[in-house]
């Protein structure tokens, strides 16, 4: 690499910003694909390739979508501390339309979840809190179900032993129906609740079965993404350390600052099983972003991770290598597979990326 590499500091910088003194940089600032291992990149992408924008919506953060297949549906949640409802894009229109989706009861602040045998599983990162100076929601931030096709709602976990969860923010779901969920401080800081932390920011599961909540990670600065691999041999985090809540203004919304030399990695695990559930074990760093901190974290049907970092979404090997980047104008909180179409939801936009790589069987991805 050349000395006169220039590259900033910023953490919400862009890998293709880079100043190199090779003008043939500048197809890389451009592409909507970038290739790290040709091999296994040009699989990934298949012969034709899409990247397009869906959707022009409100410039907040866009969580937790969720591909309903009774539906031919995606639900996904505006994580803004005035907005109720959800949104639900209809894939059986050509094109595809977006509406508002309002559940019963309504919950607020859907920040995670996963589809599972017919019903939704939310993290709820959003507790009580007054919209508009008008409207009053009383709930408590913790794990919800949602029936795609009534709509009701309910919530089967909010709090640890009596002690209120924060805002859990996303989750996982193993084929014995135990939920994996992580809950950093988010809500708080976003003012999706106006309770304080009183738990560390830590990785939990729960056995919806027996009601048990064990803890399962507690050394990751601030868990954010969850993934599981398709053999369940492997629980993946990412941890976004890289947004300092200690230094921030309190009265400047979000309550964080960025911190480019914070933790941000993706950590592996190997999971064992137990008479209790799953536990992790052998932590081990695969992933240093590139690109500003993985937020949403999923795993495609051939064990392949593929994680929304910043103005894009990284593909990586089960061990951490980089294969393709798809660059975007905007930055993308969180994906969901559709067969082989990849939906990236984010800030101002929605988008839809086309290629050969698939999701989990029974969009469980």
């Amino acid at each position: 690499m050349s000395h006169s590499l220039d590259k900033s500091p910023n953490p919400l910088d862009r890998f293709s910003n880079t100043s190199v003194p090779d003008p043939s940089f500048d197809f890389v600032r451009d592409a909507s694909f970038v290739v790290f291992d040709e091999a296994r990149g040009v699989k990934i992408l298949g012969q034709s390739p899409t990247l397009e924008k869906m959707f022009i919506v409100d410039d907040v953060i866009h969580e937790a979508p969720i591909y309903i297949p009774e539906l031919n549906a995606i639900i996904a949640s505006p994580l803004d501390p005035n907005t109720l409802s959800q949104i639900i894009i209809h894939l059986n229109a050509t094109p595809p339309t977006k509406s508002q989706f309002t559940p019963s009861p309504p919950v607020y602040g859907v920040n995670g979840g996963r589809y599972f045998n017919g019903t939704v599983y939310w993290a709820v990162a959003g507790g009580s809190v007054t919209l508009n100076s008008s409207t009053t929601i009383k709930q408590a931030p913790g794990i919800y179900t949602l029936d795609p096709i009534t709509r009701k709602t309910k919530p089967i976990l909010n709090n640890y032993f009596g002690q209120r969860f924060t805002s859990p923010d996303d989750l996982v779901i193993d084929s014995s129906g135990d939920i994996f969920f992580t809950d950093p401080w988010y809500g708080s800081k976003s003012n999706l609740t106006q309770d304080a932390p009183v738990l560390h920011q830590q990785t939990y599961r729960f056995r919806p079965s027996t009601g048990a909540v064990s803890i399962v990670e507690a050394s990751i600065g601030i868990p954010n993404g969850i993934a599981l691999s398709p053999d369940e041999r492997t629980v993946y985090i990412s941890d976004t350390s890289v947004t300092n809540f200690t230094d921030a203004d309190p009265n400047v919304l979000p309550r964080y600052t960025w911190g480019a030399t914070a933790g941000k990695c993706v950590y592996a695990f190997d999971t064992v099983d137990s008479p209790a559930g799953k536990y992790l074990v052998n932590k081990r760093p695969i992933w240093y972003p590139e690109e500003y901190a993985v937020d949403g974290l999923h795993v495609a049907g051939n064990g392949y991770l593929v994680g929304a970092a910043g103005f894009g979404v990284d593909v990586l090997s089960q061990w951490g290598e980089l294969l393709v980047r798809a660059q975007t104008d905007f930055i993308v909180n969180n994906v969901q597979f559709v067969g082989k179409d990849l939906w990236l939801f984010g800030q101002g936009k929605i988008a839809r990326l086309g290629w050969d790589l698939e999701g989990l069987e029974g969009a469980r991805s």
